[in-house]
């Protein structure tokens, strides 16, 4: 079984208003909710494409209530654990005359001691053999150590670890040896305090990694994605598309369908390359979706895979 990792998701909500009158009534034409974070868009994707997850986080009050619902009327499967604060919230509103938007966000609930420790009990109980997808940054209340100990407690069972983060927790993570990392090109720069760009420059950036991690995938936005093993380095370089979404939740795609196909055949390549497909898909909906099965199967048919 697959497990994501959420630890601070969002329940947003998009409403549609002719245009916002101040002191007065405004009717709303539409209204959208839809939970987001980047976990969850991982257990969306493994579920365009078939799989089964289950989803791990936290969630609080009535905001994380129905967070919890709606991700279960969509058809992942969640299990989060209950914390007093409430769930961060967020609100758009379009304005069709002006065609304008104003958002708005609430701030993230701090965590205790004691909501920490239940989630790290649901962590514990994951079964040996499993694969765990761990994303995003620590909430408030946690350590930036909190990756790093999650992943070296989940090593000693045999379960796969996939990183997806940014700054210290994933500096951190990736020291204690996850199985996977996917960074994206900016993340990579960060962690490694360089400037590659291009393909050979990543796979000097990336090679002090090998060592301690098995694969590296950095996605390159609408380039593709370089993978780097000891099995081999990889280009994946997928076809032009007229995307409507420039980048919202396409690197969560892409490490979707990589974990989806890898877990099933153990194949790199192949798993690079739907990887690629699924984060293309998703470039072509509009911000907040993943892509759907028809266009990842079309696209990856024209996604190109080169070894260097």
């Amino acid at each position: 079984m697959i497990y994501t990792v959420t630890l601070d998701p969002m329940l947003d909500r998009v409403v549609r208003i002719e245009e916002l009158i101040y002191d007065d009534a405004n009717h709303i034409t539409e209204d959208h909710r839809r939970p987001s974070g980047k976990g969850i868009n991982v257990s969306r994707l493994i579920k365009e494409l078939g799989g089964e997850s289950i989803s791990l986080g936290f969630a609080g009050g009535y905001t994380g209530l129905e967070l919890t619902d709606l991700l279960a009327a969509e058809g992942v499967k969640p299990d989060f654990t209950r914390i007093k604060n409430e769930t961060r919230a967020s609100l758009t509103i379009f304005q069709r005359k002006k065609r304008m938007q104003t958002l708005l966000c609430t701030t993230e609930p701090h965590l205790d001691k004691s909501e920490i420790e239940a989630f790290s009990r649901k962590m514990d109980a994951i079964p040996q053999g499993s694969s765990v997808v761990i994303t995003g940054n620590v909430p408030s209340g946690m350590e930036n150590s909190f990756f790093a100990d999650l992943i070296t407690g989940l090593k000693k069972r045999n379960i796969k670890v996939f990183l997806d983060s940014d700054g210290a927790a994933f500096k951190l993570g990736v020291a204690a040896g996850p199985f996977m990392i996917k960074p994206n090109i900016f993340e990579l720069n960060r962690l490694a305090g360089s400037q590659a760009t291009q393909a050979k420059e990543i796979r000097e950036v990336a090679a002090p990694y090998r060592d301690i991690v098995e694969y590296i995938v950095v996605s390159l936005g609408p380039r593709g994605a370089i993978g780097i093993s000891k099995e081999g380095n990889y280009h994946a370089k997928p076809p032009r598309v007229n995307a409507r979404n420039a980048s919202s939740g396409a690197g969560d795609a892409l490490l979707g369908g990589f974990v989806s196909v890898f877990t099933q055949s153990g194949s790199f390549a192949e798993s690079l390359k739907m990887g690629v497909a699924c984060g293309t898909a998703t470039r072509l909906g509009i911000s907040g979706t993943i892509g759907r099965k028809n266009d990842i199967d079309t696209i990856n048919k024209e996604v190109i895979i080169e070894k260097f």
